[in-house]
């Protein structure tokens, strides 16, 4: 469904206009795996376009998301994030 979403935009001409991207709580492999095909998108349709990542993986030492997805943060989104946010725990 995001996938979709971001194709709505290139067809009416919205992505070359996207400034930022923002994310936060994701709990789902898919859907993060899709928010990482989609950044790498759009940086490319628009390279000034700034990604701000708060990962919300965890606090007070447990995660609230399933840890699979702890890799996919380190080797995929975290190179991708122009701006981090995370909390002591993440």
């Amino acid at each position: 469904m995001l996938l979709k979403l971001v194709d709505g935009m290139d067809e009416n001409g919205l992505s070359d206009e996207t400034g930022h991207i923002l994310t936060g709580y994701i709990g789902s492999e898919s859907f993060l795996r899709a928010v990482v095909t989609i950044v790498r998108k759009m940086k490319v349709v628009n390279p000034q376009v700034r990604y701000v990542c708060d990962p919300v993986l965890g606090d007070i030492g447990k995660f609230y998301v399933p840890e699979q997805l702890v890799k996919i943060y380190k080797d995929e989104v975290v190179p991708l994030a122009d701006v981090l946010t995370p909390n002591q725990f993440e």
